[in-house]
């Protein structure tokens, strides 16, 4: 193809009024070019590459779905875990009620590990936990000169629902102690309710 473009009326008016320099740096320009048309074409081989591979997945997935006739079991299974986590989850009718039994039982928790100074704040955390669910954020800050806390924890861990630590500092030489704890929780709209 290069032979037939030189021999060409086009080649020959080229070689006779272009410079070896213009023709350096049109070879060079060519050059780049084809470097940029491969790695192009290197990209959109490696896309399709990639398209390729979630497709065998994907039939991957189908074939082992159709082969394990257990699914329906496991599907089960897992609708029961789900139910067993949402019960350990608390429940009420607004965040408010939510937040006053979350309050009463920290500060319960915190009264029968004889805690002293306590104060109990409770706020919805911004984040949802899906449609039905969101997360609360309770801090309990009180003074533990004795080393309570450890009575703390197992008096929160008696609670119904889920109580998770998140933080906690203490500090010996004057026994404060600052808790940061999280409470999964479901809001009961009033047509879930009904």
């Amino acid at each position: 193809m290069i032979q037939a473009m030189r021999e060409s009326r086009w080649g020959r008016q080229l070689r006779e009024q272009a410079t070896p320099r213009a023709m350096a740096g049109l070879a060079a320009l060519v050059l780049i070019l084809a470097l940029w048309g491969l790695g192009e074409l290197s990209a959109s081989v490696s896309s399709l590459r990639q398209d390729v591979e979630e497709v065998q997945r994907a039939r991957r997935l189908e074939l082992s779905l159709l082969n394990d006739q257990n699914w329906v079991e496991q599907a089960r299974d897992l609708q029961a875990q789900l139910r067993e986590t949402q019960n350990s989850f608390w429940e009420g009718d607004t965040n408010g009620i939510v937040a006053a039994q979350l309050q009463g039982a920290v500060e319960r928790a915190a009264r029968n590990a004889e805690l002293t100074r306590i104060r109990v704040a409770v706020e919805s955390a911004p984040d949802a936990l899906g449609a039905e669910a969101q997360t609360f954020e309770i801090s309990l800050t009180a003074r533990d000169t004795d080393g309570q806390f450890l009575a703390l924890f197992q008096e929160l861990s008696r609670t119904d629902h889920q109580l998770v630590i998140t933080r906690f500092n203490w500090r010996r030489s004057n026994g404060a102690l600052d808790i940061r704890i999280q409470a999964p929780a479901r809001i009961q709209t009033p047509e879930a309710a009904s």
